[in-house]
């Protein structure tokens, strides 16, 4: 999901267009804190049927509950295991094997920004 398309498209040329999904309008909290809970979530869902009454339903395909690292307050045991290097760091959360649970801050790391398709 890209906010800027022609931005995105100059800066990598190489991602095929029917990959790219965007404009994105809105905004991820960057402290991670969408409710009181110290995480911010993120679903990504995939056009399910119409039904009777024309309303499309959507199906959620992955779910991600993630934090900016900082927030040991509400967490487990008191260890926030999400990556502090992706809040404001200039690095980005990225999945490390993008055929795991995507809920798991174990499979995710801080790198540096890249198109991936």
């Amino acid at each position: 999901m890209v906010k800027d398309l022609s931005v995105f498209t100059w800066r990598y040329p190489a991602v095929p267009a029917e990959k790219i999904v965007g404009p994105y309008d809105g905004q991820l909290s960057n402290s991670g804190l969408s409710g009181s809970g110290g995480d911010e979530r993120v679903e990504l869902s995939m056009p399910g049927n119409i039904d009777r009454y024309g309303r499309r339903h959507y199906i959620v395909i992955d779910r991600v509950n993630y934090s900016d690292g900082s927030h040991p307050d509400n967490c487990p045991g008191g260890v926030d295991l999400w990556p502090v290097e992706a809040d404001g760091s200039g690095k980005s959360l990225t999945r490390t094997i993008p055929a795991n649970y995507g809920n798991d801050p174990n499979n995710w790391e801080a790198q540096d920004p890249s198109p991936v398709w």
